[in-house]
């Protein structure tokens, strides 16, 4: 037994391997003044939450503005960052509706 206690290798601290956190990503919400705020979430949470976040903290009223993916296409309330495809680190245009017509 002592012979097979000198031919282990001592034991060294394994650390766990750290794993990317897939269901969440951080997006980061642009404003068309140029400010950014970022906000992570997981990929199943509906826009309609970060919307509502992103209004709260900015002071603006959700009804005035739209909400775009990184592709210019509208982002609804209902859908969610995986219907998408968005990835950690990808960007929402967010700018104020256009009212109007014609002078």
């Amino acid at each position: 037994m002592a012979d097979e206690e000198a031919t282990q290798a001592p034991q060294q601290d394994v650390k766990p391997e750290i794993k990317q956190d897939v269901q969440h990503l951080t997006l980061t919400v642009v404003h068309q003044d140029g400010s950014r705020v970022p906000f992570r979430v997981k990929r199943t949470t509906l826009f309609d939450k970060l919307f509502k976040a992103y209004c709260q903290k900015k002071s603006l009223d959700q009804n005035t503005l739209v909400f775009m993916g990184s592709d210019g296409q509208r982002l609804n309330a209902h859908q969610t960052p995986a219907e998408f495809d968005m990835e950690d680190g990808d960007t929402i245009e967010v700018q104020t509706h256009a009212i109007g017509g014609r002078c």
